[in-house]
């Protein structure tokens, strides 16, 4: 849960910091509902942090994706994970369509522009912050791994079908070529450790 925002706040110039009024620059992106919004002070800190709140199990159709994608399309920087999950056993696992979707309504809702995706893979904090502690563990080194654009421009044209199987066909290809990417910067990366067979779980995954 730390490393958004703790790993990219890391990466992010200092001076952000204090001119964040003026620079404008912070991500958007997407929190549980159940874990980010559930009072009213997690609700108004997570927002006024430029989080969305999603709900678990409602897929891809669910407004805040609309939302989002109207940040994306007016060129804002959109933070996804599109496993929707966190996994525990230090692999990636398999990313969920809503990735591709919210590519297609931004370029839809930008007049045909695709927006830029940039994949980046980091490991390590399963050091950091272990299941079996809830408290951050110092001296450990966690790595980011930054790729270069996915080339989408040749799947995109689907996005302006009007068949929805089209569009579907569209969010698939797009997701499946961020996972190709990221499972490059993985093979690239050091190892996460599997936490699922070695400590218990604060917070399981839902099933």
């Amino acid at each position: 849960m730390f490393d958004d925002p703790g790993i990219l706040s890391v990466l992010m110039p200092w001076h952000w910091l204090w001119l964040e009024p003026v620079v404008d620059k912070v991500r958007w992106s997407l929190c549980a509902k159940e874990v980010c919004f559930k009072n009213e002070l997690l609700r108004h800190f997570f927002l006024n942090g430029n989080t969305l709140p999603v709900e678990r199990g409602k897929g891809v159709h669910q407004p805040i994706v609309s939302v989002a994608a109207l940040a994306l399309a007016a060129g804002k920087w959109v933070h996804v994970f599109p496993e929707g999950r966190i996994n525990f056993d230090g692999k990636l696992g398999p990313l969920r369509w809503g990735a591709g979707k919210l590519v297609c309504e931004a370029r839809r809702l930008s007049g045909g522009k695709d927006p830029i995706v940039l994949p980046f893979y980091h490991s390590g904090m399963g050091h950091v912050l272990p299941l079996s502690s809830r408290f951050f563990k110092a001296g450990h080194e966690v790595e980011v791994r930054i790729g270069e654009p996915v080339p989408i421009s040749d799947v995109t044209c689907k996005c302006d079908s009007d068949d929805v199987a089209v569009q579907q066909e569209a969010w698939k290809a797009i997701t499946e070529r961020i996972r190709a990417e990221l499972q490059r910067l993985e093979a690239l990366s050091p190892p996460n450790p599997d936490q699922t067979a070695t400590a218990p779980m604060r917070n399981p995954p839902p099933s």
